[in-house]
């Protein structure tokens, strides 16, 4: 694809353009995105074992699988807001050039890297400082890289983005940086209190429907998380 200097008004196509919405080479990012997503998700689901010794399903069996099923449950909760973010930014974004597709790898494989926080997570005694910060870091950098590529992509001067992409740019970085935000935050918390820092991550999806609820009118359907 040959490159293209804009005049004028006209806004300059990317510098290295490869793949425009509507072609197969766009679908297989978009499906390949999805497709991490959803082993990432499994990965969480498969490291749920039974122990193999004693009776199975006894009161002390389910006990001690609560901390697994806790870290199952705020990672399917995390990747979960990944995915709707990168499912709405990829509506406006209709041009993959190679920064943009360097930019998607580089976030995928911080969501497949996901359930080994979430193993140290779970597996950590009364969910330890240390785990709790490291699983904070991973989910702070993976939403600081779908920060980056947003912005990349919404301000770039290389026709990245639908027409429309103006009404949508601020409020779609303000809802994928209160991921990030959340979870820098909650590192110092949880150096004194480990239960307070998790309890702290609740407020991901309280800013959200802040968010949504004090935005201009968009002309977008309501969002759910």
């Amino acid at each position: 694809m040959s490159e293209e200097h804009g005049t004028g008004d006209r806004k300059p196509v990317s510098t290295h353009p490869l793949v425009r919405s509507g072609f197969l080479e766009y679908d297989r990012v978009v499906f390949f995105s999805d497709a991490v997503f959803a082993i990432a998700i499994t990965l969480l689901a498969v490291n749920l074992r039974v122990p193999a010794h004693g009776d199975i399903g006894t009161a002390r069996q389910i006990s001690e699988a609560i901390p697994s099923i806790r870290g199952f449950v705020i990672s399917f909760v995390v990747i979960a807001f990944f995915w709707v973010g990168h499912h709405q930014i990829f509506r406006y974004i209709t041009v993959l050039d190679r920064r943009l597709i360097a930019l998607n790898l580089l976030f995928l494989g911080s969501i497949a890297f996901l359930p080994y926080p979430t193993d140290l997570l779970s597996a950590a005694s009364g969910a330890q400082g240390a785990a709790v910060i490291f699983y904070a870091a991973c989910g702070a950098f993976a939403g600081l890289v779908e920060g980056v590529m947003w912005l990349y992509a919404a301000w770039s001067r290389a026709n990245l983005t639908s027409p429309d992409t103006g009404k949508v740019r601020t409020f779609f970085f303000l809802r994928i940086m209160r991921v990030p935000v959340v979870f820098l935050l909650s590192i110092p918390i949880a150096i004194f209190s480990t239960s307070a820092a998790l309890y702290f991550w609740i407020l991901i999806w309280v800013s959200a429907l802040v968010i949504n609820r004090y935005a201009p009118d968009l002309g977008i359907p309501e969002q759910v998380d």
